[in-house]
């Protein structure tokens, strides 16, 4: 058994507290959903999606089903996002799965000061991620390594990295 006061003693947990100390959420209006599970965070980014597009004047309903979070001016969207990984050095978007049913894919990207909305078409979306290097491993596969298309998609990096990449609204 190991108690509270024998906790601060152990190097592992000095090393938590200076990485908690150094999270750049840490002064954030947005730690509340760093802290959150990813199921709750989902929830949450699709919500401030939803929030954010009808202030703007886009009309925003339910999905039709599983496939998409949103319809959007009669687009279908699917919405994933991220907070900064690391020390703040990247993003990383999960779980984006091509044989869905979604026009437009939104990629939220939760900065410590603001969030930021992108977007591609469905299309594009498959055209740079359902691909192969020269050794046929699927380069952006997130499920059962690189050699099997699993269906389910992983890319890592800053929103500049993505040449693909448009802003939301010029795709709504």
């Amino acid at each position: 058994m190991l108690f509270a006061e024998e906790i601060v003693n152990y190097q592992c947990h000095e090393d938590a507290l200076n990485e908690k100390n150094n999270d750049p959420y840490i002064n954030s209006p947005f730690r509340v959903y760093k802290e959150m599970s990813s199921k709750k965070k989902g929830k949450y980014f699709e919500l401030i999606v939803e929030q954010y597009l009808k202030k703007q004047g886009y009309n925003v309903t339910k999905s039709q089903n599983s496939d998409h979070d949103r319809i959007v001016n009669g687009k279908k969207l699917e919405i994933k996002g991220s907070m900064l990984w690391g020390e703040g050095t990247h993003f990383r978007w999960q779980q984006i799965r091509t044989s869905q049913d979604y026009d437009v894919m939104c990629f939220v990207a939760i900065y410590p000061d603001r969030i930021e909305l992108y977007g591609a078409t469905k299309d594009v979306v498959k055209c740079n991620l359902e691909v192969q290097d020269d050794r046929g491993n699927w380069i952006y596969n997130q499920h059962g390594g690189k050699r099997t298309n699993s269906g389910a998609f992983v890319i890592d990096g800053m929103p500049k990295d993505f040449g693909w990449f448009q802003y939301l609204e010029e795709l709504l």
